[in-house]
């Protein structure tokens, strides 16, 4: 009887060990790596925002990729509901941290939820991983990345609304982005095929001119005029090519000027024409369409996480940073030695 009293408390002990997080310091270097990606996720995504350069939409990408995969180590590493849910709060502040100069009500909603979302992530995972009676990555991953995906995709929608709308003096999206946006999907192939020789950077009177060049050639029998009735007749599209312009402008366009910013401008001016209630619905819509986006994409976001953190999480386990144990149960678990 003593003996079999021996084992319960053996078991039990174990047990206990296994909820309790024994090492603080690397747990700190955790949170420290994770705040970093944050913030780093946070300003870039900003900096974007304002001044519509690729280059910062690439470094916000590579700090959510770091900042996802520190997430799903510390579901695997971290035992305390308290102490992961208090660094997942910490890095939401860290998050929120380039925007304290436009904090709105869009973003510290779009803040909360995603918070909510983030503890729904990683709470998933710890429930998986305790439930196994063997560690099965991919499966936590699975549960738990897609979810973290979600949590950042709400926070872009959210800051969309609320701070690039103000940004744009009424019109919801600014120049420069657009610009960044709309000229490589008018070179793309899809585009190239119903409409080609399209290209936004060139002057409108450029552009102006090589449309109506190839609307008239796609003519079967413009192969039959002579030299001067093909000139008659695309000199003919061009000038209604630009009637249609200043006609959806509202006003005489500028040929001189680059063919993007005149399509802004009138994209602008037709926005300013909606009734407020329509205006104002319309960054909605698009940050809705962000969302969708990046969560169409989740799939190989999750893949590329995973990779990368397991491939941490094997380096962890061989270095000894981390060691796997039997519980009492006899389920795998894993601790920071």
């Amino acid at each position: 009887m003593a003996d079999n009293n021996n084992s319960r408390g053996l078991l039990n002990k174990d047990n206990v060990e296994a909820e309790v997080d024994k090492s603080i310091a690397k747990i700190i270097i955790m949170a420290i790596v994770s705040a970093v990606f944050s913030f780093l996720f946070g300003y870039f995504l900003k900096q974007f925002m304002l001044d519509g350069q690729s280059s910062f939409l690439l470094f916000s990408f590579l700090a959510a990729l770091g900042f996802l995969s520190v997430f799903l180590l510390m579901t695997f590493f971290v035992k305390s509901a308290w102490r992961i849910n208090l660094i997942i709060f910490l890095n939401v502040l860290v998050l929120t941290a380039p925007f304290y100069d436009r904090l709105s009500k869009n973003i510290c909603l779009g803040l909360l939820v995603s918070f909510l979302f983030l503890i729904w992530a990683n709470y998933n995972g710890r429930q998986e991983l305790h439930n196994m009676l063997k560690i099965r990555f991919w499966r936590i991953s699975k549960k738990t990345v897609p979810k973290a995906i979600a949590a950042l995709a709400i926070f872009v929608s959210f800051v969309y609304v609320g701070f690039a709308g103000s940004e744009t003096k009424g019109f919801f999206i600014s120049q420069a982005t657009f610009e960044k946006i709309v000229s490589p999907i008018a070179q793309s192939g899809l585009v190239q095929n119903f409409m080609p020789g399209i290209d936004l950077s060139l002057p409108t009177e450029k552009l102006i001119q090589n449309l109506a060049a190839n609307q008239v050639e796609q003519n079967p029998q413009f192969k039959l005029l002579s030299e001067l009735d093909k000139k008659q007749l695309i000199n003919q599209s061009i000038g209604d090519l630009e009637n249609e312009a200043s006609g959806l402008a509202g006003a005489p366009i500028d040929l001189k000027a680059k063919a993007s910013d005149e399509l802004y401008k009138i994209l602008a001016a037709k926005f300013g024409t909606l009734s407020p209630n329509v205006a104002s619905a319309v960054p909605i819509v698009v940050a809705a369409l962000i969302f969708l986006t990046i969560v169409g994409l989740s799939l190989p976001i999750r893949l590329v996480v995973s990779v990368l953190v397991f491939l941490v999480y094997e380096i962890c386990l061989a270095l000894g940073f981390s060691v796997i144990m039997m519980e009492g149960k006899s389920s795998e678990i894993i601790i920071l030695k």
